[in-house]
């Protein structure tokens, strides 16, 4: 980015859909500009509740695995919050990961945080790859061969999404007016058709 600003890309796996919803993987890449810092944050959480079945097939952890490894979650969601200080927070598909499981968390916790609300990676890969009808990770992973040794791992997602975010959005965006930040999330909320011809240099 022209203006490289400090962010955080995060990832979580989670008891489900509805809620109560509870977050039983975190973990999040530091990004400065389009490139990954190299530091990262991982850790799985124990709140000492049953992991529903159809949870459990996606991200494999039960409830025995998260006693074992697991921490109290106060514990981790103060690690994490001082992991993200005051940067903001993106991830794919991020009105799941921050609005849906983190902040409800948060508060049940009462975890004060700074955070900032960052762009939705979901819907920035929309806008740069509009010649593509899905967007989930699973089909960009494959699409474009980036590495994610284990789907539904929240480490290895939120790397994957940083390798998206370097490798294939960044080559699309470097060079428009869409290479910074505050550009980036202006980008991510315009409408799709008005996003394309953005991207291409058109007017309104």
């Amino acid at each position: 980015m022209r203006r490289p600003t400090e962010w955080t890309l995060i990832d979580t796996e989670t008891t489900g859909l509805f809620a109560p919803i509870h977050v039983v993987e975190v973990a999040a890449v530091r990004m400065r500009g389009w490139e990954p810092t190299g530091e990262t944050y991982q850790a799985f959480l124990d709140h000492d509740i049953e992991i529903p079945p159809e949870a459990e097939a996606i991200h494999g952890y039960d409830r025995a695995f998260l006693r074992r490894h697991g921490a109290q979650p106060c514990e981790v969601h103060g690690a994490f919050r001082d992991f993200l200080g005051d940067r903001p927070i993106c991830a794919h598909n991020l009105s799941y990961d921050l609005n849906r499981c983190l902040l409800p968390e948060w508060s049940r916790l009462r975890v004060a945080t700074e955070h900032a609300r960052g762009f939705c990676t979901v819907k920035l890969a929309r806008r740069a790859l509009p010649e593509l009808k899905f967007h989930g990770m699973g089909l960009l992973t494959r699409k474009f061969g980036l590495m994610r040794p284990k789907a539904h791992a929240a480490l290895a997602d939120a790397q994957a999404t940083a390798q998206l975010v370097t490798e294939v959005l960044a080559p699309r965006l470097r060079g428009t007016p869409f290479d910074d930040f505050a550009a980036l999330v202006r980008f991510c909320e315009m409408d799709r058709k008005r996003a394309v011809k953005a991207l291409s240099g058109q007017r309104d």
